[in-house]
C-alpha cells in the first residue's frame, strides 16, 4: 500500500516553525545521516530581525505534513533581478515523490518570483552551507559543511536536475604538515619581507574589520562559479555572528606596504560539540557549546577562507602574503591543539588551491553536489 500524499504548507506558525526546525531530528537525526544543527541557530538564521541576508532577498519555507505529522521541508530564496533562485534546507525521506512536491512547490514560487533557473542545495546561498553530499561519508562532521544520506544524490538526479558544480573538503593534518618550515625558509631570502605583514582581527574596530573582511571577500572570489556578493546588512550580521569566533578562532589580515592585500580565517570545529544534542542547548548542551567558543579547544578545526585581492593575485607579494597567512592559520590551529585542518570549500577548477593541497600532502576528504534546472516562464 502507497503512502498517503503530502500536504504543503508554508511555515507561517510558531508550531509550524517549530515543526521546521525540528524535522531533521525527527526523520532520524545523524543515524539517518541527518546532520542536526542548533535549532537556535537555525531559528535565527530565519528571523530577519537578525538576519541581514533578508534585506535583499525573498526568502520562503514549507513543510510537508502527512496525516497531520511533519515529514518534509524545504527553502528556497530569490535576490530580486537575479536569474538563478535557491531551494535547500532539504529534510525528508527517501520517498522520491515526496522530494518531488518539495522541488515543485519551490520552483513554482521561485517562478513567481522571476528567477529562470532553480538550483541548489544552499542554505540559503553559496556562502552559507552548500551542496549535497557525494563522498566522505566516515569524515568527522565539519562546521557549516552539510551533512545529507547517501541516497539523496540519487533522487535529486531522478527528480530531473542536472549536476553542476561539485564542492570539494581537503584535510591537512597538522602533525606533519610540510609548510610552515618550507615557506619560514623562503620567506627569510625574499627581499620584500619587511614590507609584509599580518595583523588579526582589531577587536576595538570590529565593525570596521569586518566590513574590510566582507570586501576583500567579495572581490577575491568574484570570478568563483555562483558567487554572490555579501551586501552591507547581511556582513553587519556576520559581524555579529564572528564576534565569538575571533576568540575561539582568527581573522588574519595581510598587508603589503599598508595596503590590505589578503584575508584568512580558522574556526574551531562546532560540530564536535553539538553532535548528539539532537538541536537543543538544553538542558547540558550549552556547556559543551560555551567551552569549544570561549577556548576554542578542539580535535579539528575549519579554514574556510584564505584568499588575495585580485590585483595582487599574479604578483610576488600576492603569493608570499597567501603563504604567510597559511602559517599564521597553521599556527593558530596549533595553539588551539586541533589535530586538523579543514581546507574548504574548494572548486574543483581551482587548480591553483588544489595543487596547494597537494604540496601539503592534504588529501580530498569530502565532496558536495549542487543541482540546477530551467524553471518555466509565469504565464
Amino acid at each position: 500500500m502507497s503512502a498517503a500524499p503530502v500536504e504543503l504548507r508554508p511555515v507561517a506558525t510558531a508550531a509550524e516553525a517549530r515543526a521546521f526546525l525540528a524535522l531533521p531530528a525527527l526523520l532520524g537525526g545523524e543515524a539517518a545521516g541527518w546532520g542536526v544543527p542548533l535549532q537556535f541557530d537555525v531559528s535565527r538564521f530565519f528571523n530577519p530581525g537578525f538576519n541581514g541576508y533578508f534585506a535583499d532577498h525573498a526568502v520562503a519555507r514549507w513543510v510537508a505534513w502527512r496525516d497531520g505529522r511533519p515529514v518534509a521541508r524545504i527553502a528556497a530564496a530569490h535576490r530580486p533581478g537575479a536569474p538563478a533562485g535557491n531551494f535547500g534546507f532539504l529534510a525528508l525521506p527517501p520517498d522520491q515523490a515526496v522530494l518531488q512536491a518539495l522541488l515543485a512547490t519551490a520552483a513554482d514560487w521561485l517562478g513567481a518570483q522571476g528567477a529562470s533557473t532553480l538550483q541548489g542545495p544552499f542554505n540559503l546561498s553559496i556562502n552559507h552551507e552548500a551542496g549535497a553530499q557525494v563522498g566522505g561519508f566516515d569524515r568527522t562532521p565539519m562546521i557549516r559543511l552539510p551533512r545529507t544520506p547517501p541516497w539523496l544524490p540519487a533522487m535529486l538526479d531522478a527528480a530531473g536536475l542536472a549536476p553542476v558544480q561539485d564542492l570539494l573538503a581537503h584535510t591537512l593534518t597538522l602533525a606533519t604538515e610540510p609548510h610552515t618550515a618550507r615557506f619560514a625558509a623562503l620567506l627569510a631570502r625574499w627581499p620584500g619581507r619587511d614590507q609584509l605583514r599580518l595583523r588579526p582581527l582589531d577587536p576595538a574596530h570590529h565593525q570596521r574589520d569586518i566590513a574590510l573582511f566582507t570586501q576583500l571577500f567579495n572581490a577575491a572570489w568574484a570570478q568563483n562559479w555562483g558567487a554572490e556578493p555579501v551586501g552591507p546588512a547581511e556582513a553587519a550580521t556576520i559581524a555579529r555572528v564572528m564576534r565569538p569566533m575571533t576568540r575561539a578562532g582568527a581573522i588574519l589580515f595581510a598587508e603589503w606596504q599598508g595596503e590590505t592585500i589578503g584575508v584568512a580565517s580558522v574556526i574551531p570545529n562546532l560540530d564536535e560539540a553539538t553532535i548528539g544534542l539532537n538541536g537543543r542547548l538544553l538542558p547540558f548542551g550549552w556547556a559543551r557549546v560555551a567551552h569549544l567558543m570561549l577556548t576554542g579547544h578542539s580535535r579539528t578545526g575549519r579554514l574556510p577562507v584564505i584568499g588575495i585581492a585580485p590585483a595582487w593575485q599574479r604578483h610576488p607579494a600576492g603569493a608570499m602574503a597567501l603563504g604567510l597567512l597559511l602559517s599564521a592559520c597553521i599556527a593558530a590551529a596549533r595553539a588551539r591543539g586541533w589535530h586538523t585542518l579543514d581546507m574548504s570549500w574548494i572548486l574543483p577548477q581551482n587548480l591553483a588551491m588544489r595543487q596547494i593541497c597537494h604540496r601539503l600532502g592534504a588529501p580530498e576528504t569530502g565532496r558536495w553536489r549542487l543541482w540546477q534546472a530551467p524553471l518555466p516562464r509565469p504565464a
